[in-house]
Protein backbone atom coordinates (compact mmCIF):
# COMPACT_ATOMS: atom_id res chain seq x y z
CA UNK A 1 0.00 0.00 0.00
CA UNK A 2 1.25 3.67 -1.29
CA UNK A 3 1.75 5.81 1.94
CA UNK A 4 -0.63 8.64 2.02
CA UNK A 5 0.93 11.68 0.36
CA UNK A 6 0.76 15.01 2.49
CA UNK A 7 -0.49 17.92 0.81
CA UNK A 8 2.72 20.60 0.30
CA UNK A 9 1.94 23.33 1.92
CA UNK A 10 1.95 25.78 -0.75
CA UNK A 11 -0.57 24.18 -1.94
CA UNK A 12 -2.19 24.16 1.43
CA UNK A 13 -1.90 27.67 1.52
CA UNK A 14 -3.68 28.81 -1.72
CA UNK A 15 -6.47 26.54 -0.83
CA UNK A 16 -6.68 28.13 2.28
CA UNK A 17 -7.13 31.41 0.88
CA UNK A 18 -9.36 30.55 -1.76
CA UNK A 19 -11.87 28.83 1.11
CA UNK A 20 -11.47 32.16 3.09
CA UNK A 21 -12.55 34.60 0.01
CA UNK A 22 -15.21 32.44 -0.77
CA UNK A 23 -16.67 32.48 2.80
CA UNK A 24 -15.56 35.82 3.64
CA UNK A 25 -17.18 37.54 -0.11
CA UNK A 26 -20.83 36.64 -0.12
CA UNK A 27 -21.93 37.10 3.44
CA UNK A 28 -20.59 40.66 3.09
CA UNK A 29 -22.39 40.90 -0.57
CA UNK A 30 -25.62 39.47 1.44
CA UNK A 31 -25.29 41.90 4.39
CA UNK A 32 -24.66 45.03 2.24
CA UNK A 33 -27.82 44.34 0.34
CA UNK A 34 -30.35 43.58 3.00
CA UNK A 35 -28.95 46.51 5.61
CA UNK A 36 -31.24 48.95 4.38
CA UNK A 37 -34.35 46.90 4.88
CA UNK A 38 -32.86 45.77 8.22
CA UNK A 39 -31.94 49.08 9.00
CA UNK A 40 -35.06 50.72 7.79
CA UNK A 41 -37.52 48.44 9.65
CA UNK A 42 -35.80 49.71 13.10
CA UNK A 43 -37.57 52.17 15.52
CA UNK A 44 -35.78 54.97 16.94
CA UNK A 45 -36.81 56.84 20.65
CA UNK A 46 -36.00 59.86 21.80
CA UNK A 47 -37.79 59.91 24.96
CA UNK A 48 -41.12 59.19 24.99
CA UNK A 49 -40.89 59.64 20.76
CA UNK A 50 -41.07 56.62 18.85
CA UNK A 51 -40.43 57.17 14.91
CA UNK A 52 -39.64 55.47 11.48
CA UNK A 53 -40.55 56.02 8.20
CA UNK A 54 -40.64 58.85 7.08
CA UNK A 55 -38.92 60.61 9.84
CA UNK A 56 -35.15 60.14 10.45
CA UNK A 57 -32.63 61.51 12.52
CA UNK A 58 -30.49 60.05 15.91
CA UNK A 59 -28.72 56.45 14.23
CA UNK A 60 -31.52 56.37 11.76
CA UNK A 61 -30.14 57.40 8.21
CA UNK A 62 -31.60 59.59 6.19
CA UNK A 63 -31.98 56.73 3.64
CA UNK A 64 -34.70 55.64 5.77
CA UNK A 65 -36.86 58.41 5.43
CA UNK A 66 -38.35 61.42 3.12
CA UNK A 67 -36.07 64.68 2.56
CA UNK A 68 -37.52 67.67 5.23
CA UNK A 69 -38.51 64.87 8.35
CA UNK A 70 -35.14 65.50 10.57
CA UNK A 71 -35.58 64.87 14.19
CA UNK A 72 -33.47 65.95 16.68
CA UNK A 73 -33.08 64.61 20.32
CA UNK A 74 -32.13 67.00 22.96
CA UNK A 75 -32.10 65.93 26.35
CA UNK A 76 -34.78 63.30 25.89
CA UNK A 77 -37.04 66.01 23.97
CA UNK A 78 -37.77 64.92 20.17
CA UNK A 79 -37.61 68.36 17.97
CA UNK A 80 -38.46 69.62 13.98
CA UNK A 81 -37.44 72.46 12.54
CA UNK A 82 -40.08 73.66 9.79
CA UNK A 83 -39.22 76.61 8.10
CA UNK A 84 -36.72 77.89 10.49
CA UNK A 85 -38.92 77.63 13.46
CA UNK A 86 -38.00 75.07 16.22
CA UNK A 87 -41.07 72.81 17.10
CA UNK A 88 -41.55 70.11 20.37
CA UNK A 89 -42.72 66.46 18.78
CA UNK A 90 -45.50 65.72 21.23
CA UNK A 91 -46.72 62.84 19.63
CA UNK A 92 -46.45 60.75 16.57
CA UNK A 93 -48.75 58.50 15.23
CA UNK A 94 -48.22 56.28 11.85
CA UNK A 95 -51.62 55.00 11.96
CA UNK A 96 -53.33 58.71 10.85
CA UNK A 97 -49.74 59.77 9.75
CA UNK A 98 -50.13 62.60 11.80
CA UNK A 99 -47.63 64.23 14.34
CA UNK A 100 -48.55 67.12 17.09
CA UNK A 101 -46.00 70.05 17.37
CA UNK A 102 -45.50 72.38 19.70
CA UNK A 103 -43.48 75.55 19.21
CA UNK A 104 -40.74 75.77 21.12
CA UNK A 105 -40.25 79.19 21.34
CA UNK A 106 -43.53 79.69 23.34
CA UNK A 107 -43.25 76.83 25.37
CA UNK A 108 -42.17 78.23 28.81
CA UNK A 109 -43.99 81.41 27.73
CA UNK A 110 -45.74 83.89 25.19
CA UNK A 111 -42.97 86.20 24.46
CA UNK A 112 -40.45 84.42 22.15
CA UNK A 113 -36.84 86.70 21.68
CA UNK A 114 -37.57 86.73 18.14
CA UNK A 115 -40.73 86.81 16.03
CA UNK A 116 -41.50 84.01 13.54
CA UNK A 117 -44.73 83.22 11.62
CA UNK A 118 -45.85 79.50 12.32
CA UNK A 119 -45.48 78.51 8.80
CA UNK A 120 -44.72 74.78 7.06
CA UNK A 121 -44.32 73.30 3.15
CA UNK A 122 -47.60 72.51 1.92
CA UNK A 123 -46.23 69.61 0.21
CA UNK A 124 -45.13 67.99 2.98
CA UNK A 125 -47.93 68.45 5.07
CA UNK A 126 -51.82 68.85 4.08
CA UNK A 127 -53.20 72.39 5.46
CA UNK A 128 -56.52 70.37 6.40
CA UNK A 129 -55.61 70.00 9.82
CA UNK A 130 -58.75 68.63 11.76
CA UNK A 131 -60.78 71.59 11.47
CA UNK A 132 -58.00 73.67 13.94
CA UNK A 133 -58.76 76.95 15.24
CA UNK A 134 -56.22 79.61 14.86
CA UNK A 135 -55.13 82.19 17.92
CA UNK A 136 -53.30 85.59 16.68
CA UNK A 137 -50.56 86.76 18.88
CA UNK A 138 -49.78 90.95 18.62
CA UNK A 139 -46.67 92.35 19.73
CA UNK A 140 -45.19 95.74 20.45
CA UNK A 141 -48.50 97.41 20.25
CA UNK A 142 -48.66 101.36 20.52
CA UNK A 143 -49.03 101.88 24.47
CA UNK A 144 -51.80 104.60 23.97
CA UNK A 145 -53.35 102.36 21.12
CA UNK A 146 -57.34 102.00 21.96
CA UNK A 147 -57.69 98.43 21.01
CA UNK A 148 -61.19 97.23 22.15
CA UNK A 149 -60.31 94.04 23.71
CA UNK A 150 -61.09 93.28 27.25
CA UNK A 151 -58.13 92.90 29.46
CA UNK A 152 -57.46 89.65 29.83
CA UNK A 153 -56.56 89.66 26.70
CA UNK A 154 -53.53 91.88 27.06
CA UNK A 155 -50.02 90.74 28.06
CA UNK A 156 -46.94 92.60 28.58
CA UNK A 157 -43.75 91.68 26.63
CA UNK A 158 -39.96 92.12 26.33
CA UNK A 159 -39.48 92.07 22.48
CA UNK A 160 -35.97 93.28 21.12
CA UNK A 161 -35.54 94.83 24.48
CA UNK A 162 -38.50 97.16 24.82
CA UNK A 163 -41.18 96.34 26.73
CA UNK A 164 -44.45 96.85 25.49
CA UNK A 165 -48.23 95.52 25.43
CA UNK A 166 -49.58 92.12 23.60
CA UNK A 167 -52.38 91.29 22.60
CA UNK A 168 -54.16 87.64 21.67
CA UNK A 169 -57.31 86.74 20.06
CA UNK A 170 -59.03 84.14 18.09
CA UNK A 171 -58.37 84.49 14.99
CA UNK A 172 -61.74 83.99 13.54
CA UNK A 173 -63.62 86.34 16.13
CA UNK A 174 -61.32 89.34 14.80
CA UNK A 175 -63.61 91.24 13.68
CA UNK A 176 -63.16 94.95 11.15
CA UNK A 177 -63.27 97.50 14.25
CA UNK A 178 -60.27 94.47 16.33
CA UNK A 179 -58.49 94.65 12.87
CA UNK A 180 -58.24 97.94 12.22
CA UNK A 181 -56.72 98.30 15.64
CA UNK A 182 -54.25 96.00 15.62
CA UNK A 183 -52.22 97.94 12.96
CA UNK A 184 -50.99 100.23 15.90
CA UNK A 185 -49.01 96.62 16.60
CA UNK A 186 -45.83 96.37 15.00
CA UNK A 187 -45.41 92.27 15.04
CA UNK A 188 -47.76 89.24 15.00
CA UNK A 189 -48.14 85.80 14.55
CA UNK A 190 -51.01 82.58 14.02
CA UNK A 191 -50.61 79.31 15.90
CA UNK A 192 -53.00 76.46 15.22
CA UNK A 193 -54.46 75.09 18.55
CA UNK A 194 -56.81 71.88 19.15
CA UNK A 195 -60.58 73.03 18.55
CA UNK A 196 -61.36 71.40 22.27
CA UNK A 197 -59.42 73.76 23.69
CA UNK A 198 -61.37 77.17 21.60
CA UNK A 199 -62.44 78.62 24.54
CA UNK A 200 -59.35 80.77 25.61
CA UNK A 201 -59.73 83.99 27.47
CA UNK A 202 -56.97 84.29 29.27
CA UNK A 203 -53.22 84.18 29.43
CA UNK A 204 -53.20 81.03 31.35
CA UNK A 205 -55.97 79.28 28.28
CA UNK A 206 -53.41 80.63 25.90
CA UNK A 207 -50.59 79.19 27.64
CA UNK A 208 -52.44 75.92 27.71
CA UNK A 209 -53.50 75.70 24.40
CA UNK A 210 -50.05 76.14 22.79
CA UNK A 211 -48.30 73.69 25.37
CA UNK A 212 -50.92 71.31 23.95
CA UNK A 213 -49.87 71.49 20.26
CA UNK A 214 -51.70 71.04 17.18
CA UNK A 215 -51.65 68.36 14.47
CA UNK A 216 -50.11 68.22 11.34
CA UNK A 217 -50.84 64.85 9.09
CA UNK A 218 -47.33 64.45 6.81
CA UNK A 219 -47.70 63.77 3.27
CA UNK A 220 -44.56 61.59 2.07
CA UNK A 221 -45.23 59.36 -1.13
CA UNK A 222 -48.14 57.59 1.22
CA UNK A 223 -49.56 55.40 -2.11
CA UNK A 224 -45.92 54.55 -2.65
CA UNK A 225 -45.59 53.51 1.34
CA UNK A 226 -48.72 51.82 1.62
CA UNK A 227 -47.75 49.96 -1.13
CA UNK A 228 -44.65 49.17 -0.25
CA UNK A 229 -46.00 47.72 2.82
CA UNK A 230 -48.38 45.27 1.76
CA UNK A 231 -45.22 43.85 -0.37
CA UNK A 232 -43.49 43.40 3.13
CA UNK A 233 -41.28 45.86 2.13
CA UNK A 234 -39.28 48.80 4.30
CA UNK A 235 -40.28 52.36 3.26
CA UNK A 236 -36.90 55.37 2.07
CA UNK A 237 -35.34 57.22 -0.49
CA UNK A 238 -33.25 57.12 -3.18
CA UNK A 239 -29.52 57.17 -1.52
CA UNK A 240 -28.39 58.98 -5.08
CA UNK A 241 -31.22 60.93 -5.37
CA UNK A 242 -33.09 61.67 -1.72
CA UNK A 243 -36.27 63.30 -3.71
CA UNK A 244 -37.35 59.68 -4.70
CA UNK A 245 -39.18 57.11 -3.09
CA UNK A 246 -37.72 53.66 -2.55
CA UNK A 247 -39.15 50.38 -1.44
CA UNK A 248 -36.20 48.56 0.46
CA UNK A 249 -37.26 45.12 0.32
CA UNK A 250 -34.97 41.62 2.22
CA UNK A 251 -32.28 41.74 -0.06
CA UNK A 252 -32.74 44.37 -2.82
CA UNK A 253 -33.51 47.91 -3.07
CA UNK A 254 -36.30 49.08 -5.33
Amino acid sequence: MKPGLDPSPTLFAITLTVVLAIIIHFPLHTSQETQPYDTCGQLVRCGNIEFQYPFWGLNRPDYCSHPGFKLNCQSNVTKLVLESVNYRVLDIDSSTRTITLARNDLWSGICPQYIHETRYDPTLFDRDNYGQEMVSLYYECDDNASIPLAANYRFSCNVNQTQSDGYFYRTSLIDPNIAASMVQCNNNITIPFDRSLANITSESDLRSALRAGFKLQWMANNDDCDWCVRSYGRCGSNSSSPELFACYESGVGK
